[in-house]
């Protein structure tokens, strides 16, 4: 089918599934009828789409929910073009059974032009690209599977906990809503914005600067880390923004905590608990279970990694600050920075 037409398509049946994919939402679990018949009919397919419909679909999608980090979704179109073409060379045309397992992984542990093997990194970035484009055509109701959630890869570092990768945000970022009004969009923005799980529970409206665009949030530290003003990424400001409007309507005043309303009666799960099972759960729905060095804490030290790499200068000490820690050692390890590498 050709692209232009493919485009036109999707434009014309694609508001509902724009406004749903704003937040993340499985499309396949909110339409009442039978999502492939919908989605193929609205997109005029006739059978699984073929490696370039469906690679036209994935990055139309992303461009229009713009999810994604530029770089990020640039490299992910990037790497998932390689795959298809490689696919192609191997006899596959369409996202169907026959983009196994088998197949997915020879791409992934493909051999470079010079015929060096893929670093662990590398093999990783192509594992999230896959496993992104999946989801996002699992969603449009054309995909049944994800062939990438069986591959298992080495982990990317020997740490306990790591920071997370790019690619790792934004599956997280993909996975965060499994159905209506899901608060953990929030605990993913908000770890964004290097909170942990024992400083969300506390976070009220009072703590943002501003309820109708929030960009920052204050927040209230522990007895390990400091308090301080977490910033708030692009698509975590979207995600609290989002999840405010929705509050206007039930009402709530600005002492109110913002995600967890427990009073730890009994029988009630502390508050820490419940963050970090909702993150995992995130994790678990991403495909990242798997890995034994990525932890909630991993999204609070990929911040901390950002303000890093934003730093002008004095580095470390940027990180330090951004993750509320008094020791620059702390930092450096926090974010896998070795000062050997300076």
């Amino acid at each position: 089918m050709d692209n232009a037409i493919l485009f036109e398509n999707l434009d014309e049946s694609g508001t509902a599934l724009r406004d749903m994919a704003e937040e993340c939402h499985d499309i396949s679990v909110l339409l009442t009828s039978d999502a492939r018949s919908v989605m193929m009919a609205a997109l005029g397919l006739t059978g699984a789409p073929t490696l370039g419909e469906g690679y036209a679909l994935i990055v139309n999608h992303w461009n229009a929910v713009g999810e994604f980090a530029p770089n990020t979704q640039s490299r992910f179109a990037m790497v998932l073009a390689q795959a298809t073409r490689r696919a192609e060379h191997l006899g596959i045309t369409h996202w169907d059974v026959s983009l196994d397992p088998v197949v997915c992984e020879s791409f992934i542990d493909s051999r470079a032009a010079t015929d060096r093997p893929p670093s662990i990194s590398t093999r990783h970035v192509r594992r999230s690209a896959l496993r992104a484009g999946f989801t996002t055509l699992r969603w449009m109701g054309l995909v049944d599977d994800d062939p990438t959630r069986s591959i298992m890869l080495p982990a990317r570092s020997e740490l306990g906990t790591r920071s997370a990768s790019d690619d790792e945000i934004a599956l997280l970022r993909m996975h965060s809503v499994a159905r209506r009004e899901s608060r953990q969009p929030l605990a993913l923005a908000f770890s964004e914005a290097t909170a942990r799980t024992s400083e969300i529970p506390f976070i009220t409206y009072r703590c943002l600067d501003c309820l109708d665009e929030p960009w920052s949030v204050s927040l209230p530290g522990t007895r390990q880390v400091k308090p301080r003003i977490g910033r708030l990424t692009p698509w975590g400001h979207r995600a609290v923004k989002r999840a405010i409007a929705r509050q206007r309507d039930v009402g709530f005043t600005m002492d109110d905590r913002i995600l967890y309303g427990g009073d730890r009666s009994e029988g009630d799960v502390s508050p820490t608990a419940s963050l970090c099972g909702s993150i995992s759960q995130v994790m678990a729905r991403a495909g990242l279970t798997a890995e034994p060095d990525l932890r909630p804490a991993s999204i609070a030290y990929w911040a901390g990694r950002q303000a890093f790499e934003a730093a002008e200068d004095h580095k470390i000490e940027a990180a330090a600050y951004a993750l509320g820690l008094r020791s620059l050692d702390r930092a450096a390890e926090r974010i896998d920075y070795s000062w050997d590498a300076r």
